[in-house]
């Protein structure tokens, strides 16, 4: 059993199975985004230079600009690098490679890397368009891939749009200040508990331990709880994190101290012992910024898929095909089942 009782926002705590499921799917959608920074970049860069349209026939790549002849990095925004059968490959391609390298290679030099980095193009392009030509585009698997892939990719370019520009080191900052800047240092204190079946068994427990039984010894042998094997130990929380009646006892204790009535919830009777007493101060902007950050991500996610599903009219169906409710958009009357 988990004494603890964190504080949650309605978003947190979802009411039923299905916004627990909406919660799961956000959290992943959310991983999903996180795994595309260049998405996320991409979406705020400006449109890269037109290229030739696929199959048609390439110009000698050292005809396309005359400093990529003299020197393919300087004075061109992405020079051609190379080309496969008539098929241009650019210096940004070069990225989408680097993500396919081994993370030890990954570091190296940039001078080192790149003749590695162009071959790995070459080969990839080679593989595309033996595919191609053997017409694996029109296989049924294949499509339902590409199809697949190229949805996640418009998901994750949308909260790119979306969600990133919310995720700023200006919101993060203004979010530390809310949650912890100039915040009073809070007390904690480590304690232990024996949870018991009636009062009475509680009284006894109260009783061998006034005449100097030890507490984790009489936790691991008559708790009923999981930390008993641990002897009771729910190691340090604050008032806020813990039922209140269970907050009331243990904060009114002082290191040693045993109460001298035990409390009840739904699982039983309580007997609590508190070992410590600690001030903590607030953690620093440094300690929790990456927690913070991914808050906000969170919350910007959350926030572009509600505004997306406000848009749909959105239709759930059981497994026996009988419809499970429609969802329509404000101001439109919800379609029938069929």
């Amino acid at each position: 059993m988990n004494l603890r009782h964190e504080p949650l926002s309605a978003s947190r705590l979802p009411s039923s199975r299905l916004e627990r499921a909406r919660a799961v799917s956000v959290a992943l959608i959310a991983m999903l985004w996180l795994l595309c920074p260049a998405l996320i970049a991409a979406s705020h860069a400006q449109a890269p230079p037109a290229r030739p349209a696929a199959g048609a026939k390439a110009a000698d790549p050292k005809a396309v600009d005359p400093a990529a002849e003299t020197d393919p990095i300087q004075g061109v925004t992405d020079p051609v690098i190379g080309s496969v059968d008539g098929h241009l490959i650019y210096l940004s391609d070069l990225g989408r490679a680097s993500a396919t390298l081994p993370e030890n290679l990954r570091g190296l030099p940039f001078d080192a890397l790149y003749p590695v980095l162009l071959d790995r193009m070459i080969d990839h392009q080679s593989l595309v368009m033996m595919a191609r030509r053997r017409g694996l585009e029109e296989n049924p698997q294949v499509k339902r891939e590409i199809k697949a892939a190229t949805e996640r990719i418009l998901e994750a370019a949308w909260l790119g749009i979306e969600a990133s520009p919310k995720v700023t080191e200006q919101a993060i900052q203004a979010r530390y200040n809310r949650q912890f800047a100039n915040r009073p240092a809070t007390e904690e204190v480590r304690a232990r508990h024996i949870l018991v079946g009636t009062e009475q068994e509680a009284n006894k427990v109260i009783a061998d331990l006034q005449k100097g039984a030890d507490f984790a010894t009489v936790a691991r042998l008559v708790s009923k709880d999981p930390d008993g094997q641990k002897g009771g130990d729910l190691g340090f929380f604050r008032r806020e994190q813990v039922w209140p009646s269970f907050a009331d006892l243990a904060f009114s204790l002082q290191p040693g101290q045993v109460g001298g009535r035990a409390i009840r919830n739904e699982f039983g009777w309580h007997v609590v012992k508190v070992e410590e007493r600690r001030l903590v101060a607030p953690p620093g902007f440094s300690e929790i910024k990456e927690a913070l950050r991914q808050e906000l991500i969170g919350q910007a996610v959350q926030q572009a898929v509600d505004q997306a599903r406000a848009q749909m009219v959105i239709r759930r169906f059981n497994l026996d095909g009988t419809e499970l409710e429609t969802l329509a958009k404000p101001g439109q009357v919800a379609p029938t089942s069929r």
